[in-house]
């Protein structure tokens, strides 16, 4: 199936120079007017080639300029084009792929308003051709897109026949189903029909041509009326086609207008859900029909968005290519996350963040593990749905974070718009905030003390092996060696005689004459978003005494049930953190 997979566009309304990936099924979040239903503005506008107003124009004295990248055109494809049509594209291709360009100089709807234009994917100027039969090339391989407005009046997609609507694709399936097995039997009936009202048909109603003809005769001897009504064909009857609604208890059918938003919507999207269903490998027709859904989500419940995400899936494999605006985790699935496109606005516009997958790809070679983590983080999703996210260490982090930021701020980490990503040690952190950094996302991280003596640290160049804390450090943690016979690996602490690595940096962190060293280095880390947790982890801040599900759980009690000062005894220290995870 051939499909857009780039799209670069100058001047489009919100769109000053915007440019996004898309798969089969694509997704773009982002917050209100940020310019998502823009996106699906100006795809609508390339397929169909349709000129602008000025109000569609960024800057109205620079022109629209939409430039795709189309894949998978292959001979296959070019089969069901004309003859024409492939002598203009044919030239073009490349590895079965061509970039075609929508560009429109000047505001109007006037005629040759829009120039389109099409080059090889290689070649990287601005020379441009239009060869004879482009327009109605691009019309052949992406027929009229279905384009469901998230404010549209859901009457005009579902409630009457329309070529491109998704009542009319309905239709139009069923009557190939009715043709296919009762065409014999309904063209007998419809001969009934013409018998009676054709001009010159056998049993011809003569009342209305007998009265109409005696009166004519007193104003012009010789003539003769005759009322041909047409019989209607099949085609015709489909088109009369129109959606009732039937209420539970009630048999009085009731127009589809006259339901609620929630009903019509519900309705609008359970019909696509059907077209799913009944769509067959429409591939083999060497078209691909362009789904452009606002919010599809609206006034659903989550069990029937999972629904919809899963029908809308099963089209995109039908030789549809859906591309939907959501503000819905339920409409992405793990695995179509890394694809999705989030989309932000600033001073310069709408912008598309680089896709995570592309990310990755750019960091790979040296972050696969975080990649790994990052693609099975239990709420990844939140990232996308987020304007921060936070790097955590471990289970406690996971389990008591949401509830302390909430009592010290009053809101919730989903209000303050913060995603929280476990990283399951400190080794993946810098990784997974590299990762996030290349898609523009803010990131902070949390860390136990051992971090900062870590390998990752001098990997990433944040701060040198020689840097005068982390000697100073090493020097204390020299000293105290034999009080408690700790094992050493060189100057490092390491695993051995009863002792985790970590734990002996928590017995530095309770060294007085540490103290100053300790606070250089978690400034040095805070200028870099990693917040170093003091005495060595966030445990002995919290007061909790192991890491287990019975203490979370006790913690969490106490921070419904009491005042914060009395549940930690470090509190001013916590509430600090807490609103530096928020900033």
């Amino acid at each position: 199936m051939h499909r857009i997979t780039e799209i670069k566009i100058k001047n489009f309304k919100s769109c000053q120079e915007t440019f996004l990936r898309l798969e089969p099924f694509s997704a773009l979040v982002g917050y209100n007017n940020a310019g998502k239903s823009n996106i699906l503005k100006f795809i609508d506008a390339l397929v169909r080639g349709k000129a602008q107003e000025l109000t569609s124009f960024y800057d109205s004295n620079q022109p629209i300029e939409i430039v795709a990248l189309l894949e998978g055109v292959n001979e296959q494809t070019l089969s069901h084009l004309s003859s024409a049509q492939r002598e203009s594209l044919t030239p073009y291709l490349e590895d079965s792929k061509i970039k075609i360009r929508f560009l429109q100089k000047n505001p109007g709807t006037g005629r040759n308003a829009v120039e389109m234009g099409v080059q090889l994917p290689s070649q990287n100027d601005d020379i441009w051709n239009n060869p004879n039969g482009l327009p109605q090339a691009i019309t052949t391989l992406f027929p009229e897109p279905t384009f469901i407005n998230s404010m549209e009046d859901s009457a005009e997609d579902v409630s009457k026949y329309k070529a491109g609507n998704t009542i009319g694709k309905l239709i139009v399936i069923l009557q190939k189903e009715i043709i296919a097995t009762k065409v014999d039997e309904i063209n007998d009936a419809l001969k009934v029909i013409g018998a009676k009202l054709n001009h010159d048909g056998k049993e011809r109603l003569k009342d209305f041509d007998n009265s109409i003809n005696n009166k004519i005769e007193d104003f012009f001897l010789g003539l003769s009326l005759n009322i041909d009504i047409p019989t209607p064909d099949i085609t015709d009857l489909f088109k009369q086609g129109k959606l009732k609604v039937t209420e539970e208890g009630n048999q009085k059918k009731t127009d589809f207008n006259e339901m609620g938003h929630g009903a019509q919507r519900a309705i609008q999207m359970t019909l696509i859900r059907h077209l799913a269903e009944i769509t067959k490998d429409v591939s083999k027709e060497g078209k691909t029909n362009l789904l452009l859904i606002d919010e599809p989500e609206l006034f659903l419940h989550p069990p029937a968005i999972e629904l919809l995400r899963s029908s809308l899936k099963s089209l995109s494999n039908k030789g549809y290519q859906v591309i939907f605006t959501t503000h819905s985790p339920f409409m992405i699935e793990q695995e179509d996350i890394p694809f999705t496109n989030i989309v932000r606005k600033n001073c310069n516009g709408t912008k598309v963040e680089l896709r995570l997958n592309e990310a990755i790809e750019k960091v790979l070679n040296n972050y696969d593990t975080q990649a790994r983590l990052l693609f099975e983080t239990y709420n990844l999703g939140q990232i996308l749905f987020s304007d921060c996210v936070l790097i955590a260490e471990g289970d406690t982090e996971r389990h008591v974070l949401p509830s302390l930021i909430k009592k010290i701020t009053g809101k919730t980490l989903g209000e303050l718009k913060v995603a929280l990503v476990i990283a399951n040690g400190s080794q993946n952190i810098l990784g997974m905030m590299k990762i996030l950094k290349e898609m523009n996302i803010p990131v902070k991280a949390l860390a136990d003390l051992d971090f900062a003596f870590s390998n990752s640290v001098h990997i990433f160049k944040l701060i040198e092996k020689t840097d005068k804390s982390i000697e100073q450090c090493l020097d204390v943690i020299k000293e105290i060696q034999p009080i408690y016979n700790f094992e050493l690996q060189g100057r490092y602490p390491t695993k051995g005689k009863g002792f985790k690595a970590a734990q002996i940096y928590e017995l530095l962190a309770q060294q007085q004459k540490a103290d100053e060293s300790i606070n250089t280095l978690r400034e040095h880390f805070k200028a870099h978003s990693i917040w170093v947790w003091k005495l060595g982890a966030i445990e002995p801040h919290l007061c909790l005494e192991a890491k287990e599900t019975g203490e979370w759980y006790k913690f969490k009690q106490n921070l419904n049930d009491k005042k914060i000062e009395d549940v930690i005894a470090d509190h001013l220290h916590i509430q600090e953190f807490a609103f530096w995870c928020i900033q």
